[in-house]
């Protein structure tokens, strides 16, 4: 969009999920991609169903929001899979992602 469109939507438009998922938003400064960045995720729900997987590259959901409206995100307890779980389709669209952002 940024190629073809600059003026409608401008680089940092793009720019600014990645640094959400990175650990720049305002609820902590915690990565979702495991083994990238400050504080990378540590522990998460594995494809093989594994307690406490580690999976390098491994794209999580992260925070959830829970009713009321409390946000919640536990990093040390990988049974909350909705928080914490790696899937092999949320890797692909970073990858995909990347490779798009690599690009720019």
């Amino acid at each position: 969009m940024n190629k073809y469109f600059p003026d409608i939507v401008t680089r940092d438009d793009v720019l600014r999920p990645a640094g959400y998922l990175f650990g720049c938003h305002p609820f902590h400064n915690r990565s979702f991609v495991m083994g990238v960045g400050v504080r990378p995720k540590d522990v998460a729900y594995g494809n093989n169903r594994s307690d406490f997987t580690f999976i390098a590259g491994g794209v999580v959901p992260g925070m959830l929001l829970l009713q009321p409206d409390y946000i919640e995100n536990k990093d040390d307890w990988s049974f909350f899979w909705g928080q914490n779980e790696c899937t092999i389709g949320q890797n692909a669209m970073y990858l995909y992602y990347g490779n798009i952002l690599s690009g720019m």
